[in-house]
């Protein structure tokens, strides 16, 4: 990656400018969710991203790389600091094809339901390279979140059996 973007760990998640964080309740227990979650075909239903690809073999733990392709502009290489099977993952983006972030992190969690099913929160931490989009990132989360749920929503459709 031409770019590289700022190691961040649990920090950013309290630091960043804009952080969204988003739940789904899941039908799967969370073995599948965990699988899926894992999976080369996580992100499938969303055209922008439009390449995943793991870097280091199954089973993936923590050290894990993937990289992403959004809209085939922009690719972004993750570094996952924390994999706990079945119950949570964390990446920091390490570098970038564009010059767009200071810092960017997600962290996914599983809590299993009462009914046999999976609680799956997402949450995104960005710290962006544009000064406007700093100063306006407590704006924008609200904004940005029932696209975010609706987009970890999709998981849905590789769950299904």
């Amino acid at each position: 990656m031409s770019h590289p973007v700022d190691a961040a760990g649990d920090e950013v998640f309290a630091t960043a400018p804009l952080v969204i964080p988003v739940t789904v309740e899941l039908d799967a227990p969370p073995a599948a969710v965990w699988e899926a979650l894992g999976s080369d075909r996580m992100w499938s239903w969303l055209p922008i991203i439009d390449r995943l690809r793991w870097l280091t073999p199954r089973p993936h733990r923590e050290g894990a790389v993937r990289v992403l392709r959004l809209a085939r502009l922009t690719t972004i290489e993750e570094h996952f600091y924390r994999w706990e099977d079945e119950r949570r993952a964390t990446f920091h983006v390490v570098g970038s094809s564009r010059p767009v972030l200071r810092a960017l992190a997600e962290d996914f969690a599983l809590e299993p339901t009462a009914s046999g099913g999976t609680s799956l929160t997402w949450t995104m931490a960005v710290d962006p390279r544009l000064p406007g989009i700093r100063v306006l990132g407590p704006l924008l989360a609200p904004l940005l979140r029932p696209g975010n749920r609706i987009a970890l929503a999709g998981i849905r459709r590789i769950l299904a059996p």
